[in-house]
């Protein structure tokens, strides 16, 4: 029961997620994760320009850690970190050739509590030109506009999905704890009434 609600609430989540990802085409997924989890993260990058695409940077949003990005062959990766040493942006630089796309991974732990992580990516072309995937995603949804400079950015749902388990859990535990003392009761009881009846 526990698994078949989970996989309904997973559905129901990525439906919800659907404008945000179907319009950016810079897309970090997954779309969902649980709080303090380690993910491998996945930023899909592919090519909509009549030239190459020359580098991706990507902003981390604030409240993930541990950010280690995977060696890619042929590309180079840099990082920029606050002053405490966590790292702020992931900046690949490689080609991705015209019709083609790239798969851009990289592993990070989630935030300790539910939240909302907006990845804001910029693509660099060799001409020069950048498109910002960082606005606000519509709840309208958003025109698919190659010609435009300026896109939505791409988010993951953060849930705390192990405190519903334990309440449930807590629960279920509470009700059949009182269960067995009713039972203990009615057994208790009914072996009085059967000696009381054999005394008479």
């Amino acid at each position: 029961m526990k698994k078949l609600l989970a996989g309904i609430l997973a559905a129901a989540a990525t439906v919800l997620a659907l404008p945000a990802v179907a319009f950016a085409h810079v897309v970090v997924t997954p779309n969902q994760a649980s709080v303090g989890d380690r993910v491998l993260f996945t930023v899909s990058v592919p090519n909509e320009k009549e030239v190459a695409v020359s580098s991706v940077k990507l902003d981390i949003p604030t409240g993930v850690e541990d950010v280690q990005p995977n060696v890619i062959a042929g590309w180079g990766i840099t990082t920029e970190k606050d002053s405490d040493g966590n790292v702020t942006s992931i900046t690949w630089t490689g080609t991705i050739p015209v019709g083609q796309r790239a798969d851009l991974v990289f592993k990070a732990q989630t935030p300790a509590k539910a939240t909302e992580l907006d990845w804001k990516a910029y693509q660099t072309y060799a001409d020069g030109s950048v498109v910002h995937w960082d606005q606000k995603p519509s709840t309208e949804g958003d025109k698919d506009d190659d010609s435009s400079d300026t896109g939505p950015y791409s988010v993951t749902q953060v849930v705390d999905d192990l405190s519903s388990d334990t309440a449930t859990t807590t629960g279920n535990s509470s009700k059949q704890d009182l269960a067995f003392v009713f039972s203990i009761a009615a057994l208790a009881l009914s072996l009085g009434s059967l000696f009381l009846r054999r005394r008479k």
